[in-house]
């Protein structure tokens, strides 16, 4: 009996064994992986860094005006719609039920 249990767990490493150091290598892969992905980031913010001490940052309000005006013209356009609707649902219920 005691063969059997040893031939078994034998087997069983045997299995699992290759399975087990392949997902080691592919953890180590992934480590490494992170560390690099790690420092080409750190690279990345230290050059962003330099960059944004010597340009001159985009000027934002033509832009925010704009978006400012549109919205506007947006909420005029939906509130005529509305008043439109309303104007519709009043003729319509006054030329009696369709």
């Amino acid at each position: 009996m005691a063969d059997n249990v040893e031939t078994l767990a034998n087997d069983i490493s045997n299995l699992l064994g290759p399975i087990v150091i392949e997902m080691d290598k592919n953890i180590v892969a992934t480590q490494q992986s992170q560390q690099e992905l790690s420092q080409e980031i750190e690279r990345l913010i230290a050059e962003l860094e330099v960059f944004s001490d010597i340009a001159e940052p985009p000027r934002l309000q033509p832009a925010l005006d704009k978006l400012t005006e549109a919205k506007k013209k947006m909420a005029n356009a939906i509130k005529l719609l509305q008043q439109t609707t309303r104007r519709m649902d009043a003729i319509q219920s006054s030329l009696g039920p369709s």
